[in-house]
């Protein structure tokens, strides 16, 4: 299979099935993600169809993105070409790590007061809260899903007032005029954190080409009363956007909520209450992102009902911003780390072993897709077998983190305050 081969495969695929809406930028160097918009799930398909359709096997190794970002970098993937890595010099610090948006933005306040350690609010976000709908899919967001948990240890633990501003008994018309009072005499302390739907910013990448796309953000002020800036935590992002874009994207019936957060009460969490709240977030004995993907396989997967698997694919839709909630144990490993003072060795370590994690859970999903995809049962077995696995390693590093957390109780804590988490 020669290059020019694969690309002429993957511009047919992407004109055809997938119907690419940015082929203008198509070629060997566009950028997957920047030029042609491609996410996860879009390059699942493209594996899939390149795979299916073109008979081009695609190789049994890591699909990470770090490992291609053009058009030819993919090719070269795919044809056992090594290329020049530069995942040493571009891959995120502990402290950039896309997560979980709510929780971003809450450590952004957080973060603004010097000497706080931000890290240990992600404690337990490995395993916050999704929805599964009733014909088994899974989704991210839902008006059933509650934030409370993480407002009310944000302050419990940091001191970090927390006022809602959105007022659900109020419309959305009246919630927008509202707000748009409270950016312009926004205070240089304040956070001002809104929900909108990303899929109607068409000024600002859509990552996951998802439709919708709630995110939570933090708006400002700008000397242009028609502009306003938006600052994506979660994404590492800033710039300055059209206010009735903005408004825009917060008016959709997607979505509706919104906080005011006070940095300036901002203090350094007890140990003891940290401890606490380590014990309440850790799930030592279930993994319930794996266990729920294992009942939503099983579910399609049931040869009594066959016509099932061919949903499964759409199932995993969101499975992508969920596992990488699992970036959160890094964070985790990262406090330990500097707590400890522990040889920087083994954190390198404990992260090698969470980005498999998440590189697992990219390749459970292309399985699965391929099932969904080809209809094809013989493989369902592997899949199975694949995701034990998964549980065996998070587990693993479970077991490890909780290591390094009692290590740190044990010093930083006075045996009677110690209690032991389930």
């Amino acid at each position: 299979m020669t290059f020019d081969t694969i690309l002429t495969a993957i511009e047919a695929t992407l004109t055809g099935p997938l119907k690419n809406e940015h082929m203008h930028n198509f070629g060997p160097t566009a950028v997957l993600n920047d030029d042609l918009h491609m996410d996860s799930v879009l390059m699942i398909n493209l594996l899939l169809h390149l795979e299916t359709d073109h008979g081009i096997e695609v190789p049994e190794r890591e699909f990470s993105k770090d490992n291609f970002h053009t058009v030819s970098d993919l090719i070269n993937l795919m044809m056992g070409v090594d290329t020049p890595s530069t995942s040493d010099a571009t891959a995120p610090a502990p402290s950039d790590i896309t997560v979980h948006c709510l929780v971003s933005c809450l450590c952004a306040a957080i973060r603004r007061t010097k000497g706080v350690d931000f890290r240990p609010f992600y404690f337990g976000t490995w395993d916050s809260s999704f929805a599964i709908t009733g014909d088994q899919r899974f989704a991210y967001h839902s008006e059933d899903l509650s934030h409370d948990t993480y407002f009310e240890w944000a302050t419990h633990l940091y001191g970090l007032p927390i006022t809602q501003w959105y007022d659900h008994t109020r419309s959305k018309a009246e919630n927008l005029t509202h707000f748009e009072t409270l950016v312009a005499a926004k205070t240089p302390a304040q956070e001002l954190m809104v929900i909108l739907d990303m899929y109607h910013l068409p000024e600002r990448e859509n990552k996951f080409n998802q439709n919708p796309f709630p995110h939570f953000v933090l708006i400002e002020p700008t000397d242009d009363p028609d502009i306003w800036l938006l600052n994506d935590p979660d994404y590492r992002w800033r710039g300055q956007l059209p206010r009735t874009a903005i408004l825009n994207a917060m008016a959709q019936p997607t979505v509706a909520g919104g906080y005011i957060l006070d940095a300036t009460q901002v203090s350094p969490p007890d140990p003891a209450v940290l401890a606490e709240y380590f014990t309440e977030s850790f799930k030592g004995a279930d993994n319930p992102l794996t266990t729920a993907l294992r009942g939503i396989v099983e579910y399609h997967c049931d040869a009594a009902h066959s016509a099932r698997l061919a949903n499964l694919q759409q199932a995993l839709r969101e499975l992508p911003v969920l596992s990488l909630r699992k970036y959160a144990y890094e964070h985790a490993f990262a406090f330990f780390w500097k707590q400890l003072d522990t040889p920087f060795e083994h954190f390198d370590a404990q992260c090698d072993r969470v980005e498999e994690l998440c590189e697992s859970f990219r390749k459970i999903h292309y399985l699965a897709a391929r099932l969904s995809h080809t209809k094809d049962r013989a493989p369902i077995a592997e899949l199975f077998t694949a995701l034990h696995a998964l549980d065996v390693l998070e587990f693993e590093i479970k077991h490890s983190l909780k290591a390094q957390f009692d290590l740190w109780r044990a010093k930083a804590l006075t045996p009677d305050l110690q209690e032991e988490p389930a």
